[in-house]
């Protein structure tokens, strides 16, 4: 048995607790959207084009992350799988 025997259930749990969380992150990130949109209503002028800008670049960071925490639930889930074949 090696150490690494140990550690396959924890990997396990992370993968499951680590959906959870990203669950809520995606979340939030959809609420933050829904108010910013409902907010956008309140600016005019410059104010508008700024908040235009600002929105956009936040949609932008939105999908990275959303693109990155997908690559991250399917590594860790790989890693679990991979050391339960392999191991």
């Amino acid at each position: 048995m090696s150490l690494l025997d140990a550690h396959i259930p924890a990997l396990v749990a992370a993968e499951g607790t680590f959906g959870a969380k990203t669950a809520l992150m995606r979340s939030t990130i959809s609420q933050a959207e829904s108010a910013a949109l409902s907010a956008q209503a309140f600016h005019v002028g410059e104010s508008s084009v700024a908040f235009q800008a600002a929105h956009a670049r936040f949609v932008e960071v939105a999908a990275k992350v959303n693109a990155l925490l997908d690559i991250a639930q399917i590594n860790l889930g790989d890693a679990a799988a991979t050391y339960v074949a392999e191991d």
